[in-house]
């Protein structure tokens, strides 16, 4: 395992297929670590073609050329850095390899699992979380809510902001949900919230233009449809509360890293192995299905990417004492 100089900081490859939402899980893993200890990252799209991508990552090992530059940490997310983690640790064995997510096959791997326990996961070389590593923290909140403060000193407090996803494995936004949704937003506005929507690029098109609708109706509401500069993590700073749908198990876990009160928001479908998290983010941070309120509980802000990192170091230490 290489030594760190005290002039020269160790070079940290990101690994993922470019999706913005796997892409960040590792970033954000990697942002955290660099604030640990110095640290270069990197980062790099695995680009192959759509015959080699449908692959599983065995033979994706035998049958893809990998281009990837040297590093002294790769981490990486999703399905298609599997196989280039494993390559990586195969041609150049110094590298600490830190994989992201369930890898679906034997964790040893790799030097390093970070799984989401509600993937229900174990290994000796297995870290388990509340949901998955993301890119929020507390100077970036601080930091959009400041680039972001003239719109949103149009919008009197109290404000709840509002995170609309879409389909998923498990869930599906439909008409019923969406004018749940809706109605939500509607007695909000009578209760004197001023709001905060986003959707995302899940978000059926149906449910974007009634939101841009409800938008043009309702003064104080500020609907971002993905369009121009994103004010997302501005609106976590800037709410008093959160309302996710809960599809997204990204949104409600970075939700989370405010301390905020949060609720989740119905979708159609059954919650599977989510049902996990749920549990988990109501006893840790009080999160429950959205039934009206206009207030909640706060509590320590789940800074559980922070927690992963210092993990990471404490790995990597290890390893480079057996190298010795």
């Amino acid at each position: 395992m290489p030594q760190q100089s005290d002039t020269e900081p160790l070079r940290c490859l990101i690994l993922s297929d470019g999706r913005r939402g796997i892409e960040n899980q590792a970033l954000g893993l990697a942002e955290r670590c660099a604030e640990l200890r110095g640290l270069r990252l990197q980062t790099h799209h695995i680009e192959h073609s759509a015959a080699i991508s449908a692959l599983p990552p065995k033979a994706q090992l035998r049958l893809a050329k990998f281009d990837l530059p040297d590093c002294d940490i790769a981490i990486g997310c999703g399905r298609q850095a599997i196989a280039a983690l494993i390559y990586l640790k195969r041609t150049r064995p110094h590298i600490f390899t830190v994989y992201v997510q369930d890898p679906r096959l034997d964790p040893k791997a790799f030097d390093l699992v970070i799984a989401p326990e509600h993937d229900d996961i174990r290994g000796a070389n297995v870290e388990t979380m509340i949901g998955s590593p993301n890119r929020v923290s507390e100077a970036k909140i601080i930091g959009e809510t400041l680039s972001f403060a003239e719109g949103l000193s149009k919008l009197p407090m109290p404000r709840t902001a509002i995170m609309i996803g879409g389909a998923s494995k498990t869930h599906k936004l439909d008409k019923a949900s969406h004018a749940a949704h809706l109605q939500a937003a509607k007695n909000l506005r009578a209760a004197g919230q001023s709001l905060l929507i986003t959707s995302s690029r899940r978000t059926p098109d149906f449910a974007v233009l009634a939101w841009k609708g409800f938008a043009s109706d309702y003064d104080y509401v500020w609907f971002h449809d993905g369009e121009g500069p994103n004010p997302y993590f501005a609106f976590l700073g800037a709410a008093e509360m959160i309302l996710v749908t809960e599809d997204s198990t990204n949104m409600l876990t970075e939700a989370c890293t405010v301390g905020k009160p949060v609720y989740r928001l119905p979708m159609a479908g059954k919650a599977g192995k989510f049902q996990a998290l749920y549990d988990a983010l109501q006893t840790r941070c009080h999160v429950t299905g959205y039934d009206g309120q206009v207030d909640g509980t706060e509590y320590p802000p789940l800074d559980e990417t922070a927690r992963m990192a210092q993990r990471v170091w404490e790995r990597f230490d290890a390893a480079d004492m057996r190298d010795v």
